[in-house]
């Protein structure tokens, strides 16, 4: 007989949830250079265009994929050693 998950979250999923958002914002926070301001621009909803951020970061369309992919790399990293550091 299989049981379906609850349908609302228990206190313990909550606070875990909240710790890890938190440890994320931390870590975003501790990313180098214009890495915050971009993965905080990439994650508002609706997310703004490529060209809204570049005007926003003074900062080419161009190189906004590449450094994303580096930013999200070193929150990979930090993440990684915060967790299991």
């Amino acid at each position: 007989m299989r049981t379906d998950p609850p349908s609302h979250p228990s206190a313990e999923d909550e606070v875990l949830a909240a710790l890890r958002r938190r440890h994320v914002r931390e870590a975003v926070a501790a990313l180098p250079g214009r890495c915050p301001q971009l993965v905080a621009a990439l994650t508002e909803d609706p997310p703004p265009t490529y060209r809204e951020i570049s005007r926003r970061l003074g900062m080419p369309r161009g190189s906004i994929g590449p450094t994303r992919a580096r930013c999200l790399a070193c929150l990979r990293t930090l993440l990684r050693t915060e967790r299991y550091g």
